[in-house]
């Protein structure tokens, strides 16, 4: 075509509007293939480095720790997970039970198992102690209860994946290190019912752990971090978010943690995994609690994930507009099945080579079905934190 047949096309108002909708298309994607490369893949680039480091450490090297475990009724796990503990190839280590109040047989477990393993300690909270968040009080039960300087949280619904696992967390620390922050995996199946809760909860790991590896760490999760004692009582604890029932983790971690005093662990292993006998209620449970704290997070990266959900709805909104504007000019639509075919190949690549270094079950093409619906789903879930939001307050 002569630039004056250019020139007369491009006069016309629905050509205009086609080739702005496949413009926009284009801009949208090259923001979410942005978001892709250097924020998700920053999991597999850290997994594939600290994979490659030596596993074994000189043991003199490593520092006494604690390791903190939170139970609350959670006697038939205990009675499973705290061999695994003791399991742990780690020079100098104490375990520090805290029952928060159990009503099942779980204190009578932790007598029988001091007798078996010298070095487990427990405390308990009381019945009565109403006026606080339990877990946040068992917590810092448990940080006064510890001898050595070094504390890592689990639940004890949570199992180490390696006996080395320990090691891996420790051997971040440092001078000017405080707090190193771990990934906490949901043991699941690969079940078509599963497959969404692993997309989720892929996504919302990779977006705390590479703001992290980012130098911008805003929160963890407490079923696997390793704070130094120091960092707990300097901060005075929880006392700053006493009024929030939740986000003894991701508040405490979202007010202290900074580039220089923060580290990430991605190591194999140095996963933890939850283990529960239903996933959906726990799933949808840990959801509605990170509703009710993040809009008290500090998270300068917040509104880009935000962005990038809502963003995925205008790049197919403008393809259909450019598609529909123009139907029967053949550059239109090969430029849109062009821009298609690119974000399908950039999804499922970069999110299979994030399930593998996560080590969750591959979703295949299903992420282009579950992109549509993940900004539905956390909206809900948005609304429903709102409106239970007394539930999260003292």
């Amino acid at each position: 075509m002569s630039i004056e047949s250019w020139v007369y096309l491009l006069s016309q108002p629905l050509v205009t509007f086609a080739v702005v909708a496949l413009i926009l298309a284009l801009v949208l994607l090259l923001f979410l293939t942005y978001v892709d490369v250097h924020y998700y893949l920053q999991v597999c680039r850290a997994r594939r480095a600290d994979d490659g480091r030596e596993r074994s450490l000189v043991g003199e090297s490593l520092p006494p720790v604690s390791l903190i475990v939170y139970a609350r009724d959670n006697a038939d796990l205990l009675r499973c997970h705290l061999p695994e503990y003791f399991k742990q190839d780690y020079p100098d280590f104490e375990v520090v039970v805290v029952d928060d109040a159990s009503t099942d047989d779980t204190r009578d477990l932790l007598h029988l198992y001091a007798q078996q393993y010298p070095r487990l300690y427990s405390t308990y909270v009381p019945l009565d102690a109403c006026a606080l968040s339990h877990r946040k009080l068992a917590i810092t039960l448990g940080f006064k209860a510890i001898k050595t300087d070094y504390a890592v949280v689990i639940d004890a619904r949570c199992v180490p994946s390696s006996p080395y696992w320990l090691r891996n967390m420790m051997r971040r620390f440092s001078d000017g290190v405080d707090l190193v922050i771990g990934y906490t995996r949901l043991d699941m199946a690969s079940l078509p019912e599963t497959r969404y809760w692993v997309y989720d909860r892929m996504l919302f790991a990779a977006s705390y752990l590479s703001c992290a590896l980012l130098g911008a760490p805003y929160m963890g999760e407490g079923t696997n971090v390793a704070y130094r004692k120091s960092l707990f009582f300097g901060h005075k604890g929880f006392s700053r978010t006493l009024k929030f029932r939740f986000g003894e983790d991701d508040l405490f971690i979202n007010e202290t943690a900074v580039a220089r005093n923060s580290r990430v662990e991605m190591a194999r292993d140095s996963f933890v995994d939850v283990r529960s006998d239903d996933n959906s209620p726990l799933w949808s449970l840990l959801k509605l609690r990170y509703c009710f704290t993040a809009p008290y997070l500090r998270h300068s990266h917040r509104g880009l994930f935000v962005g990038e959900q809502w963003s995925t709805y205008l790049f197919y909104a403008a393809l259909v507009v450019g598609v529909v504007s123009q139907p029967a000019h053949p550059v239109v639509w090969i430029a849109a099945l062009v821009l298609l075919l690119w974000r399908v190949v950039m999804q499922t690549k970069v999110y299979r080579r994030m399930a593998d270094a996560m080590e969750l079950p591959r979703i295949g093409l299903w992420v282009l079905l579950y992109e549509w619906g993940r900004p539905v789903v956390n909206l809900y879930f948005a609304l429903l934190a709102r409106w239970r939001r007394r539930e999260n307050l003292m």
